[in-house]
């Protein structure tokens, strides 16, 4: 552990750098202050307070402030401080650990500000349902790339892809004689991407972006409120002309989510921090619907990020604080996505403010400070999560999969069991009490001629339907939606009344799930007849090129034809 001083001479020394005594002062055993701060963290200082010290002011060891002299600091990563010697020799056994990772973040943070001057940055981030990269360079010789891990869009294939026709038009001037060798290389990269999850895009231009993805970014790593401002009513038309979601209900801006990573425009603001473009999408009547939906919660990803003051805004604004789904973790509560992260301000807020419950169990039957160690083991050492886990403690929090945790995880594993089954049942009594039943009356030889209309029970039906379709009963589902389907028909006002298709979607999917040639080709041809009518949605559209897709990759025939079956 040789060190070479500052005159050259070198030194034997356990320590990690050479600290210089101070002329007339004494040394004195330290004593530890518990500044972890200083022994962990990089010395970016903080700006919650005008007058509040910053790191390079305080010895990472004693904690003593200094006032007019300066400290020294650690010479290999030159990111730690100490008032002298004897302070520096006592934090090196756990100064040491770090020491390296310190010395490569200061260097990556000097290439970062470098291309922050330019314009240049990359993120990365992921949720419970995939993640997103952004490699941004803009400028006249800037080339970015967009990668996408996840459920990708209708219609979208994995691979390497230009954005959008103007992307590539823009990288033939960019790369000139290069451009054809380069979409070879593309291809390429596609064929081998096939059957994953991964698209990535590539664009010279946030401009040569569609609409939708423009506004995403501009709402969230690109923190451009003008753009997301203008981007909107392009956004809200592409919504109106889309029709009706598969599940019939009507969809708006916060069906618009990002590919894979599946956060909308305001958790993604709230996740980085975007106060302003926060506050406008929660205020704007055009767009604050997203405050209250259930699958949406921007209060967790702001607090997962430390963004108390925005989570404030938000709940004074109606949204719900306990707010969790899939795309959390798999319906992580929101304190502990906070305490993982080793956010103690956002978990003191959720629990002190907003009244959450310091002992709530995950899904799994983890308390908090369990999920913290299990789940983060990277960073469950760092001075952020090892507070998280004392005020918990200090809480009663017990922090060990106890009695109660065990029942607990139980009593979710067996609620998710049984809530298809419940589902199933409750509907067939529903259907029951409105004089139904789930065969066609005409195919039974003793029906009662004076059963209830089908029209009069339509939506009973169709609960039930929904339920053997969520246990995976796909050939009963889709019996009853052929069934609902005709009866919609002869209900409605006119052959393609908008009523229908939601119908027409569900039964094409069970019958495509089922798996049989014989149900493929049903599904084929419901589609294509539901295609000839007039005022069809988009996603029906899209159910006929995926059941195509899934007849080719079948090696069945595929034919298009008229109306009729």
């Amino acid at each position: 552990n040789a060190i070479i001083n500052k005159g050259g001479e070198q030194a034997s020394s356990n320590a990690s750098a050479s600290t210089k005594k101070k002329k007339g002062k004494k040394n004195k055993q330290p004593i530890f202050a518990g500044n972890t701060d200083g022994r962990y963290k990089t010395n970016a200082g903080t700006i919650h307070g005008q007058h509040a010290k910053l790191a390079y002011d305080i010895c990472a060891w004693c904690g003593k402030a200094q006032e007019s002299e300066e400290l020294m600091k650690c010479s290999r990563c030159e990111n730690i401080f100490y008032c002298s010697s004897v302070c520096q020799k006592a934090a090196y056994p756990e100064h040491k650990l770090v020491c390296w990772k310190l010395k490569e973040d200061k260097k990556n943070s000097k290439k970062e500000r470098k291309a922050a001057k330019k314009g240049d940055f990359s993120i990365s981030e992921a949720s419970g349902t995939g993640s997103f990269f952004l490699e941004y360079h803009p400028g006249p010789r800037g080339f970015s790339i967009l990668n996408y891990s996840g459920e990708l869009r209708g219609g979208e294939e994995p691979g390497q892809f230009f954005a959008t026709d103007a992307a590539e038009e823009g990288a033939k001037r960019l790369l000139g004689p290069k451009f054809p060798m380069f979409c070879r290389t593309l291809r390429e990269e596609s064929l081998k991407m096939a059957g994953t999850l991964k698209r990535l895009e590539m664009f010279t231009s946030v401009d040569e972006l569609n609409a939708i993805d423009q506004f995403l970014l501009s709402c969230g790593p690109l923190e451009d409120i003008q753009r997301a401002k203008e981007r909107l009513p392009y956004v809200l038309h592409q919504i109106n002309i889309s029709g009706l979601k598969p599940d019939g209900t009507i969809p708006n801006i916060g069906d618009i989510t990002v590919r894979g990573y599946n956060l909308n425009a305001l958790e993604w603001a709230s996740r980085r921090g975007n106060f302003e473009i926060a506050e406008w999408l929660a205020t704007d009547s055009r767009t604050k619907v997203m405050l209250n939906r259930s699958d949406s919660a921007p209060v967790a990803w702001a607090c997962y990020t430390n963004r108390v003051e925005l989570a404030r805004m938000l709940v004074k604004r109606g949204t719900d604080s306990h707010a969790t789904y899939s795309s959390v973790f798999d319906h992580k509560p929101p304190a502990h996505l906070a305490g993982e992260n080793g956010q103690l301000l956002a978990v003191k807020f959720l629990i002190e403010e907003c009244g959450h419950d310091i002992h709530e169990c995950d899904t799994d039957g983890q308390d908090i400070r369990v999920s913290l160690r299990r789940n983060n083991k990277v960073w469950a050492s760092s001075p952020g999560c090892i507070a998280v886990d004392d005020y918990a403690k200090s809480k009663g929090v017990l922090g060990e999969m106890s009695t109660t945790n065990k029942k607990a995880k139980d009593a979710v594993r067996n609620k998710t069991e049984q809530s298809s089954d419940n589902k199933l049942a409750a509907a067939l009594r529903q259907l029951e009490i409105a004089g139904g039943r789930e065969e066609d009356a005409n195919d039974d030889d003793d029906s009662d001629e004076d059963e209830a209309d089908p029209g009069d029970y339509l939506n009973e039906l169709l609960a039930v339907a929904d339920a053997r379709y969520d246990l995976g009963q796909y050939s009963k589902a889709a019996s009853i939606y052929y069934r609902a389907y005709h009866v919609a028909m002869h209900k409605g006002s006119c052959i393609n009344d908008p009523a229908i298709f939601p119908i027409a979607h569900k039964m094409i999917q069970s019958f495509t799930k089922t798996g049989k040639e014989s149900d493929m080709k049903w599904a084929h041809g419901m589609a294509q007849q539901n295609c000839n009518m007039p005022g069809h949605p988009a996603y029906i559209q899209e159910d006929l090129k995926e059941v195509e897709r899934i007849m080719t990759k079948k090696a069945m025939k595929v034919e298009r034809f008229g109306m009729g079956m």
